[in-house]
């Protein structure tokens, strides 16, 4: 079924028009396709430095201008003659719409005070615009997310007809759409906001430094660091997509990237093909909650909270850290496990020697974490100093290497990053028909008095009804929709129950990302099954226990704050490490059953329990559970002995 997969060609092939520009066959349509990319780019880039366009205007100039672009290649990769004048009637439908809004911009501005009504025309543009939010979304995205949208427009309109405890009074379709259309609180708000702002800016960042050749860098190192290792090529896998996935940002994308070179490496050393495939599909995921780029979903929530996004990477550091602890560690006893051996080190390179001709990759990055952490700037500032060092490292090598400068290169950037825009763009203009419908009728505050009446005010019943309601939400949506929808009506419940706004939010964020590794429904574990050439059901299966630090360290720092590192002491950090290396590692290795020797199955579930023990944040559990651990490492130790000595020759 096509309900929730993201339309990964968009992410990762090359358009017509790249491949034209290499065979020399260059059209007056793909130039058209260059020229607005160019300017998109650029128009991001100036925006972020500069105050003259207006907040609206920004906003309907980034969403009317993608969404052309989208049109403009499905006319142009449409085969039949029908479909392309379908498309191009679009096309022109859209540049209406558009010129409409620009004219109007000054009034929406006024409409936001309550100063003016909305006229018919404007009633009709809005109606039209909503239609073509959900069609594109449809076809960029696929059904889940338009499905919703158009579910949440619904109870927007039959609130008095439903049972009283999510009843309202009910809206017109003349106030829906004005709300909806021409405020900053539906379509143009918040996601559209984070997305001018930040997320654009981030796909170049991201798109460069993958064309000058930091995506191969990353694969190359990270297979020469962790080659020696016990199941080298999934650990490669872990560390590679961590180090991508943190760049990049999305974890389909990521998978294509990575999962075509560790996959089929990680099946050759004999590793099954659906745990091949929920490896990369688990790191892959991963490198949206772990620094410096956390993907669009971050800035959306550095937009909506108002919490700095300097602030939102510290306490994401640490949790980030643990999943993938947790993942390598999963990995290793498995490998040990299967008995797979490290790589011969004659087949590998020297880590020394990559790291020295790749050096100058690592710059951006470097200019990025100092922009943010050191110098305090805003994330879009600093974007653009990673993106200027990028440019200037990347056309100076060239220049010198090739005496060239590197124009091609440049233009295929422009080109796929424009084109990766559509889909974030598309999935936050569909949530903010959500959000504009979650504020008109207060479903955020009725759901957060349903989780409390429900829950009876326990704090862990509380938490596990939110995490149910937001994997549910992000069931086959992209990780921007997801988050904003799930933070719109989740949230306050959390806040509620008085936890920090920091802690809700990334709580919220981490079960909206983690449903791409949650079957039914999980994008990135299908991706990554196609590159396995596995079962998919079975990959998803997988990579939700392979993930299961995702579902633990959540609950974590809501029991422990001092993970998030903001706000806390170091002795409270420290200790709260302790607590969740103890939780996450006993789980781990409770569900691979091999730590040195092969464990019996009651130790694993002596295991398991000690690590759910630790989740409980009261001192006794505490106690319980670091001697239960320590008992259990005594134990390991004299069973890894034990064997060693029966297997030694007498």
């Amino acid at each position: 079924m096509h309900l929730c997969l993201l339309d990964v060609s968009c992410l990762c092939k090359e358009s017509p028009f790249v491949q034209n520009l290499k065979s020399g066959k260059e059209t007056f349509f793909g130039w058209l396709l260059l020229l607005l990319s160019v300017s998109i780019c650029l128009f991001h880039i100036f925006i972020s430095t500069n105050t003259a366009v207006s907040v609206m205007q920004s906003r309907v100039l980034h969403l009317f201008s993608l969404t052309f672009l989208w049109y403009l290649y499905k006319t142009q990769n449409a085969q039949k003659k029908v479909a392309k004048l379908t498309f191009s009637a679009i096309s022109i439908l859209i540049l209406a719409l558009w010129i409409y809004y620009m004219t109007q911009t000054t009034r929406t501005m006024l409409m936001d005070k309550g100063i003016w009504g909305i006229s018919s025309l404007d009633m009709v543009a809005g109606l039209i615009l909503i239609l073509l939010i959900l069609e594109t979304s449809r076809q960029a995205i696929g059904l889940a997310l338009p499905i919703i949208a158009v579910v949440f427009l619904a109870y927007a309109v039959f609130g008095p007809f439903l049972p009283n405890i999510i009843a309202h009074r009910g809206y017109d379709l003349t106030y829906i759409t004005s709300y909806v259309c021409w405020t900053n609180e539906g379509i143009f708000g918040t996601p559209i906001g984070a997305a001018v702002s930040f997320v654009v800016l981030y796909i170049i960042f991201g798109e460069l430094l993958d064309k000058f050749g930091a995506g191969k860098f990353f694969i190359d190192i990270a297979y020469a660091l962790t080659g020696r290792m016990r199941g080298g090529p999934a650990e490669a896998a872990v560390l590679s997509s961590a180090l991508m996935g943190s760049i990049n940002g999305s974890a389909v994308a990521n998978v294509v990237t990575t999962g075509t070179f560790t996959i089929p490496l990680m099946k050759k050393v004999g590793y099954k093909k659906d745990y091949a495939g929920a490896v990369e599909a688990v790191a892959s995921t991963g490198g949206q909650i772990l620094p410096p780029v956390m993907g669009a979903a971050a800035f959306v929530m550095a937009d909506m909270t108002g919490i700095a996004y300097s602030t939102i990477i510290i306490a994401a550091l640490i949790p980030g850290i643990l999943y993938y602890v947790s993942l390598a560690a999963a990995v290793y006893f498995e490998a040990g496990r299967l008995g797979i051996k490290p790589e011969e080190s004659s087949k590998l390179q020297s880590a020394r020697l990559i790291l020295k001709q790749g050096y100058y990759h690592l710059i951006p990055i470097v200019v990025l974490i100092t922009c943010l952490l050191g110098f305090g700037f805003s994330a879009s500032y600093s974007a653009i100093f990673s993106i200027a060092s990028i440019l200037i490292v990347g056309i100076a090598r060239t220049y010198i290497r090739e005496r060239r400068l590197p124009l091609k290169e440049l233009k295929d950037v422009a080109l796929h990053a424009a084109k990766s825009s559509i889909p974030v763009t598309i999935a936050c203009a569909s949530a903010g028909i959500v959000i504009g419908i979650v504020s008109m009728t207060g479903l955020g505050v009725r759901f957060a008095q349903i989780v409390f009446q429900l829950s009876g005010g326990n704090l862990f019943l509380m938490l596990f009804m939110t995490m149910i309601a937001c994997i549910i939400l992000g069931m086959g949506l992209p990780s921007t929709a997801a988050y904003v929808i799930a933070a719109t009506v989740a949230a306050p419940a959390l806040l509620a129950a008085g936890i920090s706004p920091i802690a809700s939010n990334l709580f919220v964020f981490y079960f909206a990302i983690i449903s791409f590794i949650t079957p039914p429904v999980a994008m990135a574990a299908y991706a990554a099954s196609g590159i396995a050439e596995s079962d998919s059901m079975k990959t998803g299966v997988q990579a939700f226990k392979l993930g299961i630090a995702g579902f633990i360290i959540p609950f974590l720092f809501i029991y422990y704050p001092g993970l998030l590192i903001v706000g806390t002491s170091s002795t409270e950090t420290i200790y709260a490490l302790i607590i969740a290396l103890c939780s996450v590692l006993l789980i781990a290795a409770s569900f691979e059953g091999w730590v040195g020797v092969h464990i019996n199955p009651i130790l694993r579930i002596i295991m398991f329990v000690l690590g759910g023990i630790t989740l409980i944040p009261i001192p006794i559990a505490d106690i319980v559970g670091l001697v239960g651990a320590a008992v259990v490492v005594v134990i390991l130790v004299m069973m890894n002995r034990k064997a060693k000595t029966t297997t030694s020759p007498s």
